[in-house]
């Protein structure tokens, strides 16, 4: 068991890296000069940038890595323990403070959109991180069950 549990490991700060550097990119993307960005990327950068890249293309490399059900609990642990790393580099680069009014428009795709004011944000990430932990205390207890 110790030698999945290091693996598990080894891709959840791999994964964190990966959200680490969206968030920077993220940052780039909305606060650029360039007016160069095709309409049709702009108008489909949700669709594109987080669903795509940031959450199926992730999920995809890791299935087809370890394909086992076992890797989805890993993963969506890891998606909303993420999800608040994202969160608090992004604020941190773009209103120089970790907890911010930046989720105000934390999520919007096609009228529909998630907000979350500064008032919240602690609450919003605390329900996050929980889910987060309850996954990876699922997949410890799937692993200890298979011992």
């Amino acid at each position: 068991m110790d030698k999945k549990i290091r693996k598990y490991l080894l891709l959840f700060f791999v994964l964190m890296l990966f959200w680490i550097t969206g968030a920077m990119v993220d940052s780039l993307l909305w606060f650029h000069d360039s007016y160069q960005t095709p309409i049709w990327i702009v108008e489909n950068i949700n669709i594109f940038w987080l669903v795509l890249n940031q959450f199926l293309l992730p999920l995809a490399i890791l299935l087809i890595i370890m394909p086992e059900f076992n890797t989805l609990i890993f993963f969506l642990g890891s998606v909303f323990i993420g999800s608040v790393v994202w969160d608090l580099v992004y604020s941190l680069l773009t209103r120089g403070i970790l907890i911010s009014d930046s989720m105000e428009k934390w999520f919007e795709i096609g009228g529909f959109s998630i907000g979350v004011s500064k008032k919240y944000a602690l609450l919003f990430y605390l329900i996050r991180l929980l889910i987060g932990f309850g996954f990876f205390w699922l997949l410890l207890y799937r692993l200890k069950k298979v011992e």
